[in-house]
């Protein structure tokens, strides 16, 4: 078959020649099948928008794949190494699971005064002390909100992952969890001047009106809705787009739903030359496992250890998101300068590559030829500069769009996946599992810094899968498909976006997705619309496959 003779589903050597394929989960109880491998011959590798339409079908329902390109393709890597030079972001790495949710000190002490109030007719202490230091009461609560309220981590056992998140990186013993368990108990009925047991009510007195900040109104308090952050109100009615009821859970406002203040982030770092920046990731790596060889098993365990939080804290340094036009592309490009290293005709012929990632979005095809704005990282690519344990997390792309990634040189990258099909099932296994961060960031998908072990999704029945990618190849992720990851080492890699005509219903969604989360849209996707209809009644060559491949 066309495009299909050559594909393996299960990899030989995947996690240092595992002959099962898979990636071993950070438990060490499951293991993640690989996804599906594609080898082109020559006269399929001309086209690559083609090519993928052809193994759609069969590479879909993985929500990834790998193209390894004929032997003959091997693009001169175009950025002189020796002066190359690019920003850094820390990632906490410790931090990208095991973390507490945002919270605001001065809500938290607020809401926790009137409980104590309400259920035990006292204030909080000033200062709370555990084990010499301040105990971060917000912290202790959502830990214990994490792992399924007291009562589940009473019986569950989970005290000393509550411990952790209060104090990443503390000797845990049981005294210390038997103390912790009692600090976060609090006794909601309190004895009368006789001693007797009585219920504690709140007093009438202290409840205030509270003003819409819409309307200035105080009227209609049973449609106020508070936000859970900044406790100011609006009515369900002034809201845009209005409410039809209060909604269940916590609520935040616009203006603290798009604040960055106590949200976890990935913290700009230095400025590195390509030789320093090596020579950072070569003492990490030997940090970790010396000069032995490491198999990927090794380094891909490691990695969940430090992910859920029971190495201690790990930082590393990813050049990430570089947008090209300002450092530059690893592929040749007609507007740069070729190296002298390089022939001409060689130099000529993969800039004008269409697997050359700068020309991948406006191949005829593509409905981003639409797009006329450089936008960075959809029409124009991004390259990465990564190291061991730097990390890309759970998301899917932008407008949902297709992306594909190449990787130029060095270590491995490590790839995880979810078909775009069980997006629901792993965005409620991800809420449930996470429900503190969510209720502080409702659109906490889209911030790109938080991971979550394979092996959980597995156990709740979300289906993934694992691609090991290596220097000189592809891998295509497919619309609405979650995915992440991490790099075994020093590596560098381009990616983009791109848009076949079976990609539109997807761009729709992706739409209703940033409206929904008041989210500003990278591309507008009406305007595409449009003008892909207007080519369709005025036909050209601008698209390859006609609008009727949607429903194929």
């Amino acid at each position: 078959m066309m495009g299909r003779g050559r594909t393996r589903k299960v990899e030989k050597g995947v996690l240092g020649g595992n002959s099962s394929g898979g990636l071993s989960s950070g438990s060490g109880s499951l293991t993640v099948p690989a996804g599906p491998v594609f080898y082109p011959s020559e006269e399929e590798f001309k086209d690559p928008l083609e090519y993928i339409y052809k193994i759609r079908p069969e590479a879909e329902p993985y929500g990834i794949c790998k193209i390894v390109p004929p032997k003959s393709w091997k693009p001169p890597f175009a950025l002189d190494m020796d002066l190359f030079t690019f920003p850094t972001k820390l990632q906490a790495i410790h931090q990208l699971q095991a973390r507490s949710a945002p919270c605001d000190p001065k809500t938290f002490r607020l809401e926790y005064n009137r409980f104590l109030e309400e259920h035990c007719g006292k204030k909080a202490k000033k200062r709370v002390v555990f084990e010499g230091e301040d105990l971060d009461l917000c912290k202790l609560f959502n830990a214990v909100k994490r792992f399924g309220w007291y009562d589940n981590v009473v019986k569950l056992k989970k005290w000393g992952e509550v411990f952790r998140f209060v104090r990443p990186g503390s000797k845990i013993s049981e005294c210390s969890k038997h103390v912790l368990s009692q600090l976060y108990c609090v006794k909601r009925r309190r004895k009368n001047k006789e001693g007797e047991r009585v219920e504690v009510h709140k007093r009438e007195e202290e409840e205030l009106d509270q003003i819409c900040e819409q309307c200035r109104s105080g009227l209609h308090g049973e449609v106020m809705l508070l936000c859970d952050r900044c406790n100011k109100g609006w009515h369900i009615y002034c809201l845009s787009p209005p409410l039809k009821r209060i909604p269940p859970g916590n609520w935040y406002c616009l203006e603290c739903l798009n604040s960055e203040k106590d949200t976890f982030g990935f913290v700009p770092g230095k400025q590195f030359p390509l030789e320093a920046f090596r020579r950072m990731a070569d003492r990490i790596k030997k940090k970790w496992f010396g000069s032995a060889a490491t198999s990927w098993v090794q380094l891909e365990k490691k990695f969940w250890e430090i992910v859920e939080g029971s190495v201690g804290e790990v930082e590393v340094m990813y050049g990430s998101d570089l947008d090209t036009s300002v450092y530059g592309s690893g592929f040749p490009r007609q507007i740069d300068e070729r190296p002298p290293s390089v022939e001409v005709d060689v130099w000529n012929e993969y800039s004008a590559s269409p697997w050359n990632l700068n020309n991948l979005p406006r191949l005829q095809g593509s409905m981003l030829r639409t797009v006329h704005q450089n936008i960075a990282g959809v029409m124009v690519p991004w390259l990465y500069i990564g190291m061991l344990f730097s990390s890309f997390c759970w998301h899917f792309e932008d407008h949902c769009l297709y992306s594909m990634n190449y990787l130029h040189w060095g270590e491995p990258k490590c790839w995880y996946s979810v078909p775009g099909n069980e997006a629901h099932a792993f965005e409620k296994v991800m809420r449930s599992c996470l429900p503190d961060l969510f209720e502080a960031q409702p659109d906490l998908l889209f911030q790109l810094v938080t991971m979550l072990n394979p092996s959980v999704l597995q156990e709740r029945g979300v289906p993934v899968y694992s691609i090991i990618q290596e220097p000189g190849n592809f891998v295509i992720t497919f619309p609405r498909s979650y995915h992440g990851g991490f790099n075994l080492g020093l590596n560098c890699a381009e990616a983009v976006n791109f848009a076949p005509a079976d990609w539109l219903p997807h761009g729709g969604f992706g739409a209703e997705l940033y409206r929904h989360y008041h989210r500003v849209p990278v591309l507008s996707h009406e305007e595409l619309l449009y003008v892909v209809a207007k080519v369709q009644r005025h036909p050209s060559s601008l698209f390859l496959f006609p609008l009727c491949s949607l429903a194929s």
